[in-house]
């Protein structure tokens, strides 16, 4: 199987931003264009699927909440939900897997839901160890089927992509206490923070931490939100001495 280096790059990068990940706040925010850029799709979801279903969407609001209770009703026509419960299997999986076009077209599933979004194909990896809820991502599209080697990509990212999850899920856990600016970074964004104290540019942190300027940019929108700043001199003077 052949995967270009480009691609290859991009999902170091990607990796490189879960593992930097400690703020409940910032996982989807990271993780679904994250996966979208790299693996091309309509639109990814996080989602948790039980008796009541939760989900982020991105592009953000291209689904609509009103539309939440139907895929609920729905779900249990689902195969890779219910492949997953089943067995608990790491792989990523797609609707093709399990049903032809014609057998997916008939699904009430399909006709009262995936038929509007709308979504043709679906390549998903779970989170979970099966059971209720199933915990997973969802990549969308009307058109193009998803190949094997973004079905390798999805299933590889699995395991980054849960202990991101899991680390943001025992930060929020954890009892509140009074942080000063500088203990909200995580120790990447810490690093970064202080090339930016130096007078860096965007590239210049990049080639010193081994990363791209699009990462370096990314962990900026995170300082910014975490420390309540515009920009990297009020980052800089809220954050004090790192």
């Amino acid at each position: 199987m052949y995967i270009p280096m480009e691609t290859v790059e991009r999902a170091l990068h990607l990796v490189d931003d879960l593992a930097e990940l400690t703020d409940p706040a910032d996982y989807a925010g990271v993780v679904l264009p994250g996966l979208a850029d790299l693996i091309g799709c309509d639109v990814v979801t996080y989602n948790e699927v039980g008796s009541t279903v939760y989900y982020r969407d991105w592009p953000t609001n291209s689904l609509d909440p009103a539309s939440n209770g139907v895929f609920a009703h729905y779900a249990h026509q689902h195969p890779v939900i219910n492949h997953f419960r089943a067995t608990s299997d790491p792989r990523a999986a797609s609707i093709s897997d399990f049903l032809g076009t014609t057998e997916f077209h008939r699904l009430g599933l399909y006709a009262e839901f995936f038929r509007h979004v709308p979504v043709e194909h679906q390549l998903s990896v779970t989170l979970n160890d099966g059971g209720s809820p199933v915990i997973g991502m969802a990549l969308n599209r009307s058109r193009k089927a998803f190949t094997d080697v973004d079905r390798a990509l999805l299933t590889s990212l699995r395991g980054p992509l849960l202990r991101a999850l899991l680390r943001v899920r025992v930060r929020a856990a954890a009892p509140a206490t009074a942080l000063g600016p500088a203990d909200r970074l995580s120790a990447r964004e810490r690093q970064v923070l202080h090339l930016v104290a130096l007078g860096r540019t965007n590239v210049a942190i990049a080639t010193s931490l081994g990363t791209s300027p699009r990462t370096v940019a990314k962990h900026l929108e995170h300082i910014y939100r975490k420390l309540g700043v515009p920009g990297r001199a009020a980052a800089v003077a809220r954050a004090g001495s790192i």
